[in-house]
């Protein structure tokens, strides 16, 4: 509700205080500003006899959280946090040790987020995304033992920081004629003359601070890279992907952000699901970033060419840097925008899921009107999207039908809203950003710059992120105002819909294959030929739907193969393929066997089955012979829990061994949360534990390989068996085999299509468990 513009950083003082910076007419100017910190509580008894000056003040309306306290310092705050729960300790023989488990208490435990919420101000509002001054920083790093470079190491050491910026400015700090203490100086020196409002880096938070800030402390000094002088402080968030939270190293900068694309690209990934890794190389081939002269080193090569040619590595890091930037540009619009209206630091709206983003937008309206919130719903939902397949095998041409936003139309139509939400916060933010991306949409067709046309599609998106969510934060089990019943009804909703396209499909002569929650796939009637005629259909089919409901063809495919419910493989009339599912294929599988599968389904959706037969015999020969190289045959896990949690969870009996956490712990590296592990399989048995046989990836060595052969040629078969379902056993048997006594001929060999029997009941839909996310005035009134 505040309308001031062109705020791009919020600082939470040592004094209390709040110092916000604004950029006008290109000058920095910053100004501090009163900050009460708060929480809310369901007892005023809770916090009775707390010595400390504070404000307690009633709240209307009819919800479980009636008071709201207020306090001078954030410190204070913290104080009354704990004398609530000794209080609570001393009323209940339930004992609880953190904040978190009290119920009683809600709090938001990020000073900026209150600021933000108190004053109704957001950061970036009357800005463009180009507007932002944006840095880009990668480090190398020597290793004295040529593999693996540890920053408590006193003889390893940073020895290149690139950087770049989104102005067109590049620049390397080279460690060969400066020591690491010269060049963390030169590198404070340059953001501060730069004056950057965010500093990007891929995998910053996992690696280059670290890194950086444990050289730094060894050295004696602090990493000042804040406006005014403030060092980098340390902070540990859980950050949300989709449905997983994580804890994750993360850091602040005073009065800028860190931005790490790393993460950036993980949300990305949530929807699309295509990535096969996050590795800055990896995502900028993907998106097409990485020039054809790009340098390329091994991580365990660096020291090698620095002693050897380190004109090399500095042209390394500048690449790095470049392709940084690249995927910042692409994907960081959308958080940009975002953070126009939620009361959250940048950083913080690229870290959080959407539905901790819709809360805060909620929570921050019901303290404006000076309303009690309600606590999270007990239960669960009991109804899912719905899902269907009706035929396995080989099948085209395949139209993606898609049912446009079905479950925010539906909320929208039906005035589906949290039944504690007395204040319709919820159904008037649906309402007003559907309305606000429609527009957008509209002004997006019409403009024929392209600058204006991609400005309008990042605001565009960011909307749309948001109103996907609305949805899942009603089934959210730790959302205030979540409601199980309102979920269900609009999942129920979306099925008749669903059912009722599929009755029209079928009716018109259509053969439905897959159905997804919000879209199906299916072969179009004979009578129906071309994108046209195709179109021209579902305009048809969408006119017996519900007003508000509109299907559209989302997509055009040569052949569809149908493997599982929500697994499914598609082939485009531009030859592209598009895997959808971890059935078929995942990122936990070795590389091996993801490009084994993906060239198998390939070799399917074409018809080629002397293909399937040759990349059996080829892989089978590899593995037998030592040929493939650990990069193909290891397997990468990311640590969710520290070491420390592992081992006492192991003792405890709450899991068992891992091979990602034995493999840790034996190398007697700082692995820490997030981090991720490469390991292999050694042995000659192909049965094996694999927490016992697990060694760390890069100890390999091609001159004494030690891969165990029978676990990985048993590895093949298991994945080869996933094809079993499209042919009858005798031709399953002659493709995946080495036995060519007679030759192998493809002659006879059919992929077998099967329509699923009625009575086969389909799986329940994998659980949606979305991610997380003017006290002033109010005093000055009273």
């Amino acid at each position: 509700h505040s309308p001031d513009e062109r705020l791009i950083g919020v600082y939470h003082l040592p004094s209390g205080a709040v110092r916000v910076y604004r950029r006008v007419n290109g000058a920095l100017i910053s100004e501090d500003d009163e900050f009460f910190p708060f929480f809310f509580l369901s007892e005023e008894r809770l916090i009775g006899g707390f010595p400390k000056k504070h404000w307690i003040k009633k709240l209307a309306g009819p919800n479980f959280y009636q008071y709201v306290c207020a306090f001078s310092r954030w410190s204070d705050m913290w104080e009354a946090v704990h004398y609530v729960v000794d209080q609570y300790n001393q009323s209940t023989d339930r004992k609880i040790q953190s904040y978190s488990d009290l119920d009683v208490l809600y709090l938001k435990p990020d000073p900026v987020t209150q600021y933000l919420m108190q004053s109704g101000r957001t950061l970036f509002k009357g800005m463009e995304f180009n507007e932002l001054h944006r840095v880009q920083l990668d480090i190398e790093t020597y290793s004295t033992q040529r593999r693996f470079s540890d920053p408590s190491r006193l003889d390893d050491r940073v020895i290149v920081i690139a950087l770049s910026d989104n102005r067109g400015w590049e620049h390397v700090i080279d460690g060969r004629t400066k020591s690491e203490s010269r060049m963390f100086e030169e590198l404070k020196e340059i953001i501060s003359e730069k004056d950057p409002d965010v500093i990007e880096g891929h995998n910053i938070f996992n690696f280059d601070l670290p890194y950086i800030l444990r050289r730094c402390e060894l050295l004696n000094r602090e990493l000042e890279l804040g406006r005014g002088g403030f060092p980098v402080r340390a902070i540990s968030p859980r950050v949300s992907f989709g449905d997983r939270e994580v804890d994750f190293a993360g850091y602040e900068i005073p009065g800028r952000h860190f931005v790490d694309t790393y993460l950036l690209v993980q949300n990305y990934d949530v929807s699309k699901r295509n990535l096969e890794s996050y590795s800055l190389k990896y995502v900028a081939r993907y998106f097409g970033f990485a020039p054809p002269e790009r340098i390329y080193i091994k991580g365990e090569k660096i020291a090698w060419y620095w002693d050897n040619d380190p004109e090399i590595v500095t042209r390394y890091a500048l690449d790095d840097v470049r392709e940084t930037r690249m995927i910042s540009d692409y994907l960081s619009p959308s958080y940009f925008y975002l953070a126009q209206m939620v009361p959250m630091s940048y950083g913080q709206v690229a870290r959080l899921g959407s539905v901790s983003k819709i809360e805060t937008l909620m929570i921050r309206e019901y303290l404006r009107e000076k309303q009690s919130l309600p606590c999270p719903q007990e239960g669960s939902q009991t109804s899912g999207g719905y899902t269907d397949m009706f035929f396995t095998g080989l099948l085209g041409p395949v139209v993606h039908a898609d049912v446009e936003s079905l479950y925010p139309s539906i909320m929208i139509s039906k005035h589906i809203t949290p039944k504690t939400d007395y204040l319709d916060v919820f159904h008037s933010l649906l309402s007003e950003l559907t309305k606000r991306r429609l527009e957008l949409k509209k002004r997006m067709q019409l403009t024929k710059d392209p600058h204006v046309k991609s400005r309008l599609d990042a605001m565009q998106s960011s909307l749309k992120i948001s109103i996907n969510s609305f949805y899942g934060y009603l089934g959210y089990a730790r959302g205030l105002f979540n409601d199980y019943e309102r979920a269900g009804e609009v999942t129920a909703t979306g099925q008749e819909i669903l059912r009722a396209l599929i009755d029209q499909i079928v009716l018109h002569g259509g053969k439905v294959v897959e159905v997804d929650t919000d879209g199906l796939y299916f072969v179009p009637p004979d009578n129906v030929t071309g994108e046209d005629a195709e179109v021209e259909l579902m305009e048809h089919v969408s006119k017996i739907l519900p007003t508000g409901i509109h299907v559209a063809v989302d997509g055009r495919y040569q052949k569809i193969l149908s493997y599982k419910k929500k697994n499914y493989a598609l082939l485009g009339y531009d030859q592209k393929i598009v895997i959808k599912g971890s059935s078929l294929i995942s990122r936990s599988m070795e590389r091996f066997a993801r490009d084994y599968l993906q060239q198998c389904i390939e070799s399917l959706l074409k018809g080629n089955i002397e293909s399937l037969h040759e990349l059996y015999v080829n892989l089978y020969k590899d593995i037998s012979e030592h040929r493939l190289g650990v990069r193909n045959f290891a397997r990468t896990e990311q640590l969710r829990d520290s070491l420390e949690q592992y081992k006492r969870d192991v003792v405890s009996g709450k899991r068992n061994k891992s091979a990602a956490f034995e493999v840790a712990i034996a190398s007697y590296r700082n692995y820490r949360v997030g981090d991720r592990v490469s390991y292999y399989m050694t042995g000659n048995d192909a049965n094996i534990k694999g927490f016992e046989h697990c060694k760390l990836a890069e100890a390999w060595d091609p001159n004494f390989a030690d891969e165990n052969v029978p676990y990985y040629l048993k590895r093949l078969d298991e994945y080869s068996k996933k094809f079993e379902v499209f042919f009858i056993p005798q031709d399953f048997g002659k493709i995946f085999s080495v036995e060519d006594l007679f030759g192998f001929s493809a002659k006879g060999i059919q992929v077998l299509t099967k329509e699923m029997k009625e009575e086969e009941e389909p799986t329940e839909e994998e659980p949606v468990e979305p991610t997380l996310g003017e006290f002033k005035i109010w005093l000055a009134e009273e």
